[in-house]
């Protein structure tokens, strides 16, 4: 008589299985498909290579893991032909600040008593990421514009029903600048993740002829995300699959207990 296999055990089976092939025939990569695209893992390099000049990785403003997350890739991306790290966080006027950073201590100072006036997160998490860009030699690039007269002056910019679109507008046009000067390298812009979404600033940074890629941090509900934990493959660095918003979700089990609080 052939013994049945409970459930759990067919569950669990089908879990083994997908990590067992979760590898790729070029260079042994863990590797899985969902819904018809390959999740990889995780390479910064491939993050932050090109052809495209501009780079985006959105952030989660309130999220400690992704600054140190994005810290410990800086070297990676320099290596990957990165050369600048444009901030949504510090306006213009902070620019001669950043033109300073790591060789005067007072500059990185005064960064920090501005940031702790306008994000959520600790200053201390952005400055040990501008830290870690300055150390693997990227220049450090202020994008967001200054407020013009009767506009807020806050880090939302102008305010009112068309403001969100104005801030892209105005954020990308320096961006478009930015990337068409010599010697900046690719530039990964640091940005909120509304920002990042390919129908938000880099739609209009497509107006001024610069093309980007966007990436995003993957969050628990992402359907990808938990296409990787059925698998039994939640614990690894994975870049998945994009979606309409992002041309690759990150994930990474540090950020994902972060957003998950």
């Amino acid at each position: 008589m052939t013994k049945m296999t409970s459930y759990p055990g067919i569950l669990a089976a089908l879990a083994l299985a997908a990590a067992a092939s979760a590898q790729t025939a070029a260079g042994g990569k863990p590797c899985m498909h969902m819904d018809g695209a390959a999740s990889q893992a995780l390479d910064w390099r491939q993050v932050a290579s090109g052809p495209e000049p501009v780079i985006y990785i959105g952030d989660v403003h309130s999220s400690a893991a992704i600054k140190r997350t994005l810290a410990s890739a800086m070297l990676d991306f320099a290596r990957a032909g990165a050369g600048t790290l444009a901030v949504e966080m510090l306006h213009a006027r902070d620019q001669p600040l950043l033109d300073r950073y790591g060789t005067d201590p007072d500059a990185r100072r005064e960064l920090g008593r501005r940031l702790g006036t306008y994000w959520m997160a600790p200053a201390e998490d952005y400055l040990k990421l501008f830290d870690a860009a300055h150390a693997a030699g990227l220049n450090l690039y202020a994008l967001q514009p200054d407020a013009a007269a009767g506009e807020a002056g806050d880090a939302d910019g102008p305010t009112g029903p068309a403001a969100p679109s104005a801030r892209n507008a105005a954020m990308a046009a320096r961006l478009a600048a930015l990337a068409r000067r010599p010697g900046v390298g690719r530039v990964i812009v640091f940005i909120g993740a509304d920002h990042a979404r390919k129908s938000a600033m880099p739609a209009q940074l497509r107006q001024d002829g610069t093309a980007s890629r966007s990436y995003a941090f993957a969050s628990p509900d992402d359907p990808a995300e938990l296409n990787l934990k059925t698998a039994g493959l939640e614990d690894g660095r994975w870049l998945l699959p994009g979606n309409a918003d992002f041309d690759g979700l990150i994930s990474i089990p540090s950020v994902l207990r972060d957003l998950s609080r």
